[in-house]
């Protein structure tokens, strides 16, 4: 169908937004399909949020598709944060199932602090699992 194919792919184009709903916590919200032409871009946005943050709650749960080069950075954001003593914790509400089952398969959905609301998050206080 003419149009269908091009507004799909203008939803599926990378989105980041970060919102502070503390003060000292970055709420970053991905959207979109991240993959490696978006990698770098992601990486330098978590990057610099964390470095100006106690705890990082990135939001995956909009994302319509990562790749092995998005997985990365997540976990090398989480390394970076655990040694800054930076609370890091992934949101997934469980509205992106392919996402999820993703993480699970490569075995770092627990490493990332996996949560279902940004609430829940909050309400941890900014205590990390993985010390």
């Amino acid at each position: 169908m003419p149009g269908l194919r091009e507004a799909q792919s203008l939803d599926a184009k990378p989105r980041t937004a970060v919102t502070w709903p503390r003060p000292n916590v970055a709420h970053v919200v991905l959207e979109g399909e991240h993959d490696m032409a978006s990698a770098p871009d992601l990486e330098r946005a978590l990057g610099e949020t964390l470095h100006t943050c106690s705890q990082l709650l990135v939001d995956l749960s909009s994302v319509q598709f990562i790749d092995s080069s998005t997985i990365k950075v997540l976990i090398k954001m989480k390394r970076e944060a655990d040694d800054e003593r930076c609370d890091f914790r992934l949101v997934l509400n469980g509205e992106a199932p392919n996402i999820e089952h993703t993480l699970e398969i490569c075995g770092v959905l627990g490493p990332l602090n996996r949560v279902a609301t940004v609430d829940a998050a909050l309400m941890s206080g900014g205590t990390s699992a993985n010390p």
